[in-house]
């Protein structure tokens, strides 16, 4: 015992003379940007150099701050001419999501620009995690699926031998990738699929498209899953990518095609989770975004939750977009419960209805400004007109657009579904029954 307090006492904070002392050195020194003289033109901008960029975008061109990420020499010519720079830079807005970091030419790039207040942003800090030295810089420019090709967004580990790509290729039914389009091709003639490899749980005829839902199982579909989850990371950055694909149900969202259904987006959730999480990831791919995919695939997962009983809500973290999609899908949903109802409804009579969770519900409430307190009643909702209005005004201007593709939420009446956990006993049943 005392020897362990010896080395307690060796370990704890130091006394006043090693404070006083000049060999007393702090934990972690504070990591130091390399100077740099914009008028050096020979040599490159250090990593994490503060500067701005000239950004151009559909309302003109804006003078941005940004970090300089990566480097690397020149891709637009082979020989550089003499006297020029011979790097271009990754670089990240300062305060913006990491999709829209970018390589830009040292022509973008300014040394002097408008003056920002600093704000602690956690996007900013990116690059500076063990994690992030590897993923902080998109391993592919965009990829093309069928006839869509679509810039990534965020850096996926796929296999170290695809990395020399800038674009890669996928088959539109089994989802198998190539770097050159002569092995797509090749591999085109002799594949088979024409739908992912599960059972078909939905099909609806909507606005100009028809769309089929089907449950892959990943234990039993190891590498389609896989594959998946590759592409889905490229869109992804608050997930990490787990290999291990055998916990877990991929619900995939096809558009129906005369040649087949071919995935638009997917859901997966865990077959047994511990904290009543509903959906794992979702994802709908950025070619096939303001369709409506996006709240179909949530309200699919409520209505899986319903089916089994119970609440659920989404997993977190979850991404910008997905939150934003998450949020006008339960606004949508209360609005609608609150503007049928006429007699007055509790938060448990709503997640009972919507199988949401009480803190998504009172969280939804507290958005929509319509739940109030007073000291007679206490806490109760009341919803003005002019939100119900506002949303029926929305709806039917949706309705109204036949030239849109356009997709509703999940219809319950169309769903063929059974519960895992309820399947897994039938099969043991069966299997005593047998024995």
């Amino acid at each position: 015992m005392p020897r362990a307090k010896k080395v307690l006492k060796r370990k704890g904070k130091p006394n006043n003379q090693q404070r006083k002392g000049k060999n007393f050195k702090k934990k972690k020194d504070e990591h130091k940007v390399e100077e740099y003289d914009p008028k050096d033109t020979s040599r490159p901008i250090p990593l994490e150099y503060k500067l701005w960029c000239e950004r151009k975008d559909a309302g003109g061109s804006n003078i941005m701050s940004c970090t300089v990420v990566e480097r690397r020499a020149r891709t637009d010519v082979k020989d550089v001419p003499e006297g020029e720079h011979e790097f271009e830079y990754y670089i990240h807005f300062e305060g913006m999501d990491r999709r829209m970091d970018m390589w830009v030419p040292y022509s973008t790039l300014r040394f002097t620009g408008p003056k920002v207040v600093e704000e602690k942003h956690p996007e900013d800090d990116h690059h500076k995690d063990d994690h992030d030295v590897v993923t902080k810089v998109r391993n592919f420019q965009e990829i093309q699926i069928g006839t869509h090709v679509m810039p990534t967004w965020y850096f996926s580990p796929f296999p170290a031998e695809y990395s020399r790509y800038s674009r890669l290729l996928f088959c539109e039914f089994c989802l198998s990738f190539f770097g050159h389009q002569s092995e797509l091709q090749r591999h085109s003639r002799k594949c088979t699929w024409t739908h992912p490899p599960g059972n078909e749980i939905y099909r609806s005829s909507e606005t100009n498209i028809n769309v089929a839902m089907f449950e892959v199982d990943g234990q039993k579909e190891e590498e389609y899953t896989q594959n998946v989850c590759y592409i889905a990371k490229l869109f992804l950055e608050h997930k990490t990518l787990s290999f291990n694909t055998h916990p877990f149900l991929f619900y995939i969202l096809c558009e129906v095609t005369p040649k087949g259904c071919v995935m638009v987006g997917y859901f997966s959730k865990e077959k047994f989770s511990e904290h009543n999480y509903n959906l794992a990831c979702i994802c709908t791919l950025p070619c096939h975004q303001k369709k409506g995919f996006g709240k179909f695939l949530i309200s699919m997962s409520y209505e899986l939750s319903k089916i089994e009983g119970r609440s659920g809500s989404p997993e977190t973290p979850i991404s910008d977009l997905g939150q934003q999609a998450y949020n006008s899908y339960w606004k949508a949903n209360l609005i609608e419960i609150l503007s049928e109802r006429k007699e007055a409804i509790t938060i448990q009579e709503i997640c009972k209805i919507t199988s949401m969770t009480m803190e998504n519900v009172t969280q939804t409430l507290k958005m929509l400004d319509i739940l109030h307190y007073d000291n007679r009643e206490g806490h109760h909702i009341a919803i003005p007109e002019s939100i119900i209005n506002k949303y029926r005004e929305k709806k039917a201007n949706l309705r109204a657009n036949k030239n849109r593709v356009y997709v509703r939420p999940c219809q319950p009446e169309k769903l063929r579904w059974y519960p895992f956990h309820a399947r897994e006993i039938n099969k043991r049943e069966r299997k005593k029954e047998q024995a």
